[in-house]
């Protein structure tokens, strides 16, 4: 897949999970893109009681993006991410274009 996206944000995640994003409260803001460009791989966690964690997250892998659809993200929740191990890039933002190519 080839995505394109606005990112909202950009920090660096380590092995505290913390909230790097929070999705908008309202209205429907394109597809929530997730992507890693650091050296380690990135947990994520999605929700209020969904603190990411190494053990219980969806895991992102160095180069790696997910794309949330519309159905898959709930309005004003926390998006939580950390590392097992080490530090990582972490970028959130809404897709402009996504294609298969």
């Amino acid at each position: 897949m080839a995505i394109a996206a606005q990112w909202q944000t950009v920090a660096t995640v380590t092995t505290t999970a913390g909230t790097v994003f929070t999705t908008a409260s309202s209205g429907y803001h394109r597809d929530l893109v997730v992507s890693n460009s650091g050296a380690s791989t990135i947990f994520v966690g999605l929700g209020a009681s969904n603190v990411a964690t190494s053990v219980a997250s969806f895991q992102i892998p160095t180069g790696g993006e997910v794309v949330l659809t519309q159905c898959q993200i709930p309005a004003g929740v926390p998006l939580t991410a950390c590392t097992g191990a080490g530090s990582s890039i972490i970028s959130v933002g809404y897709g402009t274009v996504v294609s298969v190519v």
